[in-house]
């Protein structure tokens, strides 16, 4: 978590500002989506449908060298496997927010900041109990001439209705060479394995990672491999039964700051007090500034100088849903 001057924030800023505007120029939805009731598109329901497990890209954690996540990202075989999942349905604007922080909780609402025509659920899909799981996919077709799938979310539902959805997939260019991809595999035991790349100038990153599980409730939640004292760079607390359990604190990166009504920030970076109950957000969180010394020939982070500062905002939680958001 290299330091970023303001300077250099703010270019990025912008960059990422055209960019989000461009993603949600206005465009005559397709006529190929028909919805339900608010927008829900209408998923398909027949089991014949359901595909096999395990799914996705297999032996991640190996993949540990540039060159060798690029040839897994750039195998045709695996990319053909993707899209014969069947992207057909077109999804309606009111169906589901997709923020371009990738690494937020995805709540369901009544907007879509993405173009209507490229968002698309697949026919093919996972059966999980009473629920089904849907993969949709999110096409770029602003920036390149070629359209290619550079998000896919899996979304739980029950009864044609949506619960909750998790981010599996990601191509994202960015700019001077800059990407990130995010590689997924879904085990027979229906538990989500999430690998994280970065392509920069330094030049490539590592990232830790993540389990996911599907919650009696249909909603996903981090899994964790044993109980007991968790704790890594980011993160630390307790585990129960696989989720997260009890108070945590996290260091995270965060797309509710107000850079210019915060000009201290010189990057997105917050010391979090969590709670969580049977994996799930609970009770009130509270967002610190993250404080903390860097190394100033290589300008990364010093772990052991990380401190909260004063408060800038609480969120509250009830079964894992966020009520309210107070900035101070």
């Amino acid at each position: 978590m290299p330091k970023i001057n303001i300077t250099y924030f703010t270019v990025l800023f912008f960059l990422f500002s055209c960019y989000s505007k461009a993603q949600t120029e206005n465009k005559t939805i397709s006529t190929e989506a028909r919805s339900t009731d608010k927008g829900t598109p209408v998923f398909n329901t027949n089991k014949a449908d359901c595909i096999s497990l395990p799914f996705g890209y297999s032996d991640l954690s190996k993949q540990t060298t540039a060159d060798a996540v690029l040839s897994v990202i750039q195998n045709e075989n695996k990319l053909k496997e993707i899209k014969a999942l069947r992207f057909e349905t077109a999804v309606q604007k009111d169906f589901v927010q997709l923020p371009e922080e990738y690494d937020v909780f995805l709540p369901f609402n009544k907007n879509v900041n993405e173009k209507h025509d490229r968002i698309k659920i697949a026919s093919d899909f996972l059966c999980y109990g009473d629920y089904s799981l849907y993969f949709m996919a999110v096409y770029n077709t602003v920036r390149y001439a070629e359209p290619f799938i550079e998000k896919i979310y899996l979304i739980s539902t029950k009864n044609n209705k949506p619960i909750d959805m998790k981010r599996l997939y990601l191509h994202h260019e960015g700019e001077m060479g800059f990407a990130s991809h995010t590689l997924f595999n879904i085990d027979k035991n229906y538990i989500i394995s999430l690998q994280d790349y970065e392509f920069s100038e330094s030049p490539f990153t590592l990232k830790p990672a993540q389990k996911y599980q599907i919650l009696p409730s249909g909603k996903f939640a981090r899994y964790f491999d044993k109980d007991g004292l968790y704790k890594n760079e980011d993160e630390q607390g307790m585990v129960k039964n696989h989720t997260k359990q009890g108070k945590w604190t996290e260091y995270k990166s965060n797309s509710s700051i107000d850079i210019q009504k915060y000009p201290e920030f010189t990057d997105p970076y917050t010391y979090l007090e969590a709670e969580y109950k049977n994996g799930l957000p609970f009770g009130t969180w509270k967002f610190y500034k993250l404080l903390q010394k860097y190394n100033e020939e290589t300008g990364e982070p010093i772990i052991n100088t990380r401190k909260k500062g004063k408060l800038i905002y609480t969120e509250v939680y009830q079964n894992g849903v966020l009520k309210k958001k107070e900035f101070q």
